[in-house]
């Protein structure tokens, strides 16, 4: 959900999600959560651990839809509980800043409003603040850190009775490109072909297909040591997934990244890339100077031009880009 055009304001908090739930269940709820991120699963488990602060009966104290107008939202937040302490209004598509923000100036104690703003995967990795109404508490519902997804993992495998050790599970995590929303179905399913048995990292790699961006990673890392069997194997497979396409789009900003890093890392901070990712950029920048990278540069665009104009098909394209980056000592 956008939310107008509101700037974030100093009543405004951010907190993390893993710190929701302990935030629930010992302090008094705010008057309003803003639950925004680039992963659909953790922002439903944000809105789901909200709306059970609400009385009974739920069906008459949970009121989870889009509002036709401020007015609508309003006054729906304005009912009291038909029995019990609170309400939870959950509001979804756009909604009114201003109003929010009027509102939330004298809220109705006995309500909870949730806002929900889903935001799609950025490639870049872009650290944006969230337009949050003055008042509201910010939830942020990005990928989790690697150790939040790995214990999670772990304990979704014990259901069965099923174990891993920690890079199994990291594997998971990686090949499912840190998104809970795949790497839940993916543990539930690997819970079940591994009932009371061992997950292994060969297992993960023969059950769980890898997110094109992983393979592109792996792509990338492959040029970078000069392994052209390996990367040229890594074209083929991903041929067959059909992933061709998008391959090349992440793999040209996977090395524009990588020159910007290299030449203005600065630059990359201001435009809200993560300190973290940027680090990662800079290392691998480190394989190759500044002329190599542009001319790496060259190449793809000189491959996507090539099968653009049907000179080449999207496969030759590639295996030839790659085949020329990977040699290059």
């Amino acid at each position: 959900m956008q939310v107008g055009k509101a700037s974030l304001h100093l009543k405004s908090t951010i907190m993390e999600f893993s710190e929701l739930k302990k935030h629930l269940n010992t302090k008094t709820p705010e008057p309003c959560y803003y639950c925004y991120g680039d992963d659909e699963y953790v922002v439903a488990r944000a809105v789901a651990l909200i709306k059970a602060l609400a009385s009974e009966p739920t069906a008459f104290n949970v009121a989870d839809k889009e509002f036709g107008s401020a007015n609508e939202l309003t006054e729906e937040l304005a009912q009291l509980p038909i029995t019990g302490e609170r309400r939870v209004v959950v509001a979804r598509g756009k909604a009114d800043a201003s109003a929010i923000e009027n509102y939330l100036k004298s809220p109705n104690p006995a309500a909870v409003l949730v806002l929900v703003s889903y935001t799609p995967h950025d490639s870049w990795n872009r650290t944006t603040a969230p337009t949050v109404p003055a008042g509201a508490t910010a939830v942020n519902c990005n990928r989790q850190s690697e150790a939040l997804l790995v214990k999670y993992v772990l304990s979704v495998l014990a259901k069965t009775g099923a174990t891993a050790d920690e890079r199994a599970a990291r594997l998971l995590c990686s090949r499912c490109d840190g998104y809970m929303t795949r790497i839940n179905s993916e543990a539930k399913k690997l819970s079940l072909l591994c009932a009371n048995g061992t997950v292994t990292e060969e297992t993960v790699i023969r059950e769980v297909k890898a997110d094109t961006e992983f393979v592109v990673f792996e792509l990338t890392d492959s040029i970078i040591k000069h392994d052209a069997a390996r990367a040229l194997s890594i074209v083929d497979g991903m041929a067959k997934n059909n992933d061709l396409g998008a391959a090349f789009t992440l793999l040209y900003n996977r090395f524009k990244k990588m020159f910007a890093a290299s030449v203005d890392p600065n630059g990359l901070l201001a435009q809200g890339v993560k300190p973290y990712m940027l680090n990662k950029l800079k290392a691998e920048a480190a394989g190759f100077t500044k002329v190599k990278l542009k001319r790496n540069l060259d190449r793809l665009a000189a491959a996507d031009y090539g099968y653009k104009t049907g000179a080449m098909t999207q496969y030759e394209a590639l295996c030839s880009f790659v085949a020329q980056a990977a040699s290059e000592v």
